[in-house]
């Protein structure tokens, strides 16, 4: 019985990770965003918080997010269904690679070696969480439908927007149309997949 609870206790704190991880993020880059002089919302990039004033803010802010995500994944490994499959196993892994990628663009900010290394772990973490959503919906589309049928879906539509905001996210480079104002689209869907899943395994617990 003792176990039981403390497994909950656990499972519940690896969920509240997930739940508190994109929000704390937001609230920091509003918070650095007004903080910043001639920041602009449309144009600039959120990892443009991460050099020159105060971007030790953002750096340390992609670097908790991403160590929240990663003690989240523990409790989104414990609570999908056994046994978990293949493509589920994969979802909890491109998550941690999402989560490693958004810790390393704080420890390599865009004023490291001309922002090539930021670039790298910023698209692989950009790959990855659209990778993890729809490999999450295969793996539970199937599966209980009482419990993951509306989630599964929810994490196939959230994937593929996240993919067309991704595509979108690079016209709009390629073009500066608006390339902060896509990029927060962008992040604001897939973050908050994190966001849902943890309340998502929080809401098991309860059960």
């Amino acid at each position: 019985m003792n176990d039981n609870i403390s497994n909950t206790k656990k499972q519940r704190f690896y969920a509240i990770c997930g739940i508190i991880a994109p929000i704390i993020f937001w609230i920091m880059v509003i918070v650095e965003s007004i903080l910043r002089p001639g920041y602009s919302q449309y144009y600039n990039f959120v990892s443009d918080l991460g050099v020159g004033h105060l971007a030790i803010l953002q750096n340390i802010n992609f670097i908790l997010f991403g160590i929240l995500t990663i003690i989240f994944t523990v409790g989104l490994r414990n609570g999908l269904p056994l046994p978990s499959g293949r493509s589920l196993r994969a979802s909890v892994w491109f998550v941690i690679v999402f989560a490693l990628g958004v810790l390393l663009a704080g420890v390599l900010p865009e004023s490291f070696l001309s922002a090539n290394p930021h670039n790298i772990v910023s698209a692989t973490a950009f790959v990855a969480i659209i990778a993890a959503q729809l490999l999450m919906w295969q793996g539970l589309k199937n599966r209980d439908k009482n419990v993951w049928g509306r989630y599964a879906t929810y994490s196939l539509i959230s994937g593929l927007i996240s993919l067309i905001l991704v595509i979108i996210l690079k016209v709009a480079i390629l073009y500066g149309f608006y390339p902060g104002l896509s990029q927060r689209a962008f992040l604001l869907v897939s973050w908050a997949w994190i966001g849902i899943t943890g309340i998502k395994l929080y809401t098991l617990t309860r059960k």
